[in-house]
């Protein structure tokens, strides 16, 4: 799912909210994150991913795995979150760290499911979360960079 340039203001201030929310703040938003709500979380943190690497960015790339870690057990197929944690897990080691290292800088934040999903990916072999393995592939470079 692509989502809209406007669409990425509107889950960026989502995620801000509950990033910088108090507890009740954030279960609310995930409470909110079901069905639809929950995929574009999900494809946010793929465009992150994009995003992240046009401008060398973790902190972008820890927003966007906090939208995935969000939408992880809430998605009508939870398969989809698999296929942008690859991108994620490509990002990271683009820009220098681990996806591991970028869970463990937002797993505070994290539900419960949102950490266990994001940690049982990471635990895979390399070459089982590869975006080879899903089928993804890098275009572009520098600002047209992104996943398809």
């Amino acid at each position: 799912m692509r989502l809209p340039h406007a669409l990425d203001a509107e889950v960026e201030a989502i995620v801000t909210a509950y990033m910088k929310g108090l507890p009740s703040v954030r279960d609310a938003i995930v409470g909110d994150a079901y069905g639809r709500a929950a995929g574009v979380l999900s494809a946010y943190g793929q465009r992150v991913a994009s995003l992240a690497v046009r401008n060398g960015d973790i902190d972008m790339l820890r927003r966007g795995v906090v939208a995935i870690g969000i939408a992880e057990g809430r998605l009508e197929d939870p398969r989809n979150n698999l296929y942008v944690l690859a991108a994620v897990n490509d990002s990271a080691s683009l820009l220098g760290t681990t996806l591991r290292a970028v869970i463990d800088d937002v797993k505070g934040l994290l539900p419960p499911a949102g950490i266990a999903g994001l940690q049982e990916f990471d635990r895979h072999a390399d070459r089982d979360k590869s975006i080879e393995a899903y089928g993804i592939r890098r275009c572009g470079s520098g600002q047209e960079f992104l996943y398809a």
